[in-house]
């Protein structure tokens, strides 16, 4: 209990900060179009203080825990454009071979099916089998909260560090929006500026892989630490 209460707080704290971050800066420059590099550093340096920094770190929670939402329906969106897939499993093997799976466990040693086989049995006879990947994954997750802790802690820490880099990626977005919009208001374009565009597209990119690597990394934690604690039991 003490590790799963001073662990995950904490980094969930953390993580929300850091991924608010690009928002904050995006919604400054917004309204202080700086034209350099130069420019932006010297407006945030003659404003900044303690006071103002505890504010902007505040900000920056509040932001990226609010648009947890939004961001979720961007990343969906971005995994079917780009054709990524989130789950450690594919989802029609987990929904779909249930039925047939439970008839043919009756004449069949269950040791003698692969992996994925006896995972889908496990989840039959343990949890029920519901007809989404989130309602799985919510109900695998309530089971490790009894008999599984230290998986359950990994897994949040993983989907901490997905939610993070989810919404890096959606702020970086924007912060290139906002990079592209003040050059359209300066009336022109320099190098400096147009490396910032691009520089914060590339980065969105980036963080929008990691992000993928993480959700990956929490659906096999939350699966497997199912399996060997129901196969424990």
């Amino acid at each position: 209990m003490d590790l799963f209460k001073f662990a995950l707080g904490p980094y969930e704290f953390f993580a929300a900060i850091i991924g608010g971050v690009p928002l904050v800066i995006a919604i400054f420059l917004l309204y202080n179009p700086a034209v350099s590099l130069q420019d932006s550093i010297g407006l945030i340096q003659t404003s900044l203080s303690l006071q103002v920094l505890i504010a902007l770190a505040f900000a920056s929670y509040l932001l990226g825990g609010l648009a947890q939402g939004v961001t979720w329906k961007f990343f969906l969106a971005l995994c079917n454009l780009c054709d990524r897939d989130i789950h450690y499993f594919p989802a029609d093997t987990l929904l779909n071979r249930g039925e047939w799976l439970r008839g043919l466990a009756k004449d069949i040693d269950p040791k003698t099916l692969d992996f994925e086989s006896r995972l889908v049995l496990l989840l039959y006879d343990k949890i029920g089998m519901p007809t989404t990947m989130n309602h799985l994954y919510s109900r695998v997750c309530s089971y490790l909260k009894e008999n599984n802790r230290p998986s359950l802690i990994t897994a949040d820490l993983y989907q901490a560090t997905h939610i993070m880099y989810r919404n890096l990626s959606f702020g970086l977005l924007i912060l290139g929006g906002v990079f592209l919009v003040n050059m359209l208001r300066a009336g022109a374009a320099s190098f400096e500026q147009v490396a910032l565009f691009l520089g914060a597209l590339v980065l969105s990119g980036t963080a929008f892989v990691r992000a993928v690597s993480f959700k990956r990394w929490h659906a096999r934690e939350v699966l497997l630490g199912f399996y060997f604690a129901a196969c424990g039991d």
